[in-house]
């Protein structure tokens, strides 16, 4: 009897197939949650232009007009002053106007200086959580090519099996018509027969979900996608687990993000102590002012100035001291909750390494479980042609089988996402993976 692994799992490929690659160069482009991290990462890097416009010189300008109208009275009653040029008329209409600009070049600021190493931090945290999302959406799509897969494979199983009854119910039915068997072996064929119906609706169902969580990554709905082959030979990985426990410590993107913000917090506090500093800043200024003044003679102002400013702070009631200690208090936060992450690291990691080694026990197992029930059904169908079974018994070693074969896809594609999983925890996973896997999907109609 042909093996129905092998049956189930050789697929037809058309030029349209997508794979898991093609896939994720369409997630790059479409992911909604991809492009608002990467918008967000180049929105960080603007901060280094603006930190830099910390140390570079500022010119202000400023213009003023005023058109005055104004009454006085002057209280002196010396008779020699009554028509003086400077006392003369009790109104004034005139015009004063006149402009301004400043130079103001930093030369001492310790506070910007903090900022400005703040922000290369920063930048340096968006980048890694930019390929932290990148790592997350390898992994998302992997899980949802292979969920797709399996559900396809589930639809495929069931459509196999009903017509294995069928045909076992053909069989019954001639046997029936004999007097070989009892109506009772009709009967069972049938109801396991419409109960397939409702499980090949389910799965369908299925199916299609998984291919719509998919299109809400890429953007488009896909069509076929290309199976695992399955000569694929799956080995036990030389590693011990203490071994991916230290490429986790070193490579972990959700640890280096931690320790990212760790020195985030602590250019924070340096930030914040700088306002303990003088600030120096050189001044250049040129003002001219034009103003009449309501008397026969007005104004003419002209100012050049060059020098430099320096500011102490000397008390602002503790507020610097406050907003030093709160942020020495948020780093001792980080500190902890790095401590905390390593350890749940860690933890991940044993699991990923414990599961990914339990599914290769599974895969032995279910092979021999496959091979088992091929030949329990072959025997059973035997012994059915001979009168010594009856089609409950073929029928229920038909489900075995399925569920055998069923069970060994599951696995297999188990093993590839559990080790997609570990490299993802220890921060390894690339696209390099992706390409990895790739490889053992059908590209040709003769794969088997």
């Amino acid at each position: 009897m042909i093996s129905l692994f092998a049956l189930f799992v050789n697929l037809y490929a058309f030029s349209d197939d997508k794979d898991l690659f093609q896939l994720y160069q369409e997630a790059l482009a479409n992911d909604p949650m991809l492009s608002s991290e990467r918008y967000q990462n180049e929105a960080v890097k603007e901060l280094v232009n603006q930190g830099r416009a910390l140390f570079l010189p500022t010119v202000s300008a400023t213009m003023n007009y005023d058109d005055r109208n104004q009454a006085r009275k002057f209280l002196n009653t010396d008779a020699s002053l009554g028509s003086s040029l400077f006392t003369r008329g009790t109104k004034a209409d005139y015009d004063a106007y006149g402009y301004s600009v400043i130079i103001r070049q930093p030369l001492f600021n310790y506070s910007a200086f903090s900022t400005y190493k703040k922000i290369l931090s920063q930048t340096s945290l968006a980048d890694k959580k930019y390929h932290l999302v990148q790592q997350d959406l390898m992994m998302k799509l992997s899980e949802l090519y292979f969920d797709a897969l399996l559900a396809k494979d589930k639809v495929e199983l069931i459509q196999a099996q009903r017509l294995a009854i069928n045909e076992q119910l053909k069989e019954a039915e001639v046997k029936f018509d004999a007097g070989l068997i009892s109506i009772t072996d009709i009967n069972e064929a049938k109801t396991k027969n419409d109960l397939m119906e409702i499980d090949l609706l389910n799965a369908v169902k299925d199916l299609k979900i998984k291919k719509r969580q998919i299109q809400a990554i890429t953007g488009s709905l896909p069509g076929r996608l290309k199976p695992l082959m399955s000569s694929i030979a799956f080995e036990k990985m030389d590693n011990l687990p203490e071994e991916w426990v230290d490429i986790a410590m070193q490579n972990s993107t959700a640890i280096l993000i931690k320790d990212s913000e760790i020195d985030v917090a602590q250019k924070e506090i340096d930030v914040r102590r700088g306002e303990y500093f003088p600030t120096v800043d050189a001044l250049a200024s040129r003002r001219r002012t034009w103003d009449k003044g309501g008397y026969a003679f007005g104004l003419r102002n002209y100012s050049d100035t060059f020098g430099v400013e320096v500011s102490i702070p000397i008390f602002e009631g503790g507020l610097t001291s406050s907003k030093v200690r709160e942020a020495e208090l948020l780093k001792n936060k980080t500190i902890q909750e790095s401590e905390g992450l390593k350890r749940q690291v860690e933890l991940q990691v044993r699991e990923s390494y414990l599961k990914l080694q339990t599914n290769l026990s599974e895969i032995e197992a279910y092979q021999q479980a496959l091979r088992s029930s091929e030949l329990q059904l072959q025997s059973t169908q035997l012994g059915f042609q001979e009168g010594l079974r009856n089609s409950v018994e073929v029928l229920n070693a038909q489900q075995m089988l399925f569920s055998a074969t069923y069970d060994l896809l599951a696995s297999r594609y188990h093993y590839l996402l559990n080790l997609l999983d570990l490299k993802h925890k220890v921060g390894t996973l690339s696209v390099q993976d992706i390409e990895d896997i790739n490889k053992f999907l059908m590209v040709d109609a003769n794969e088997s």
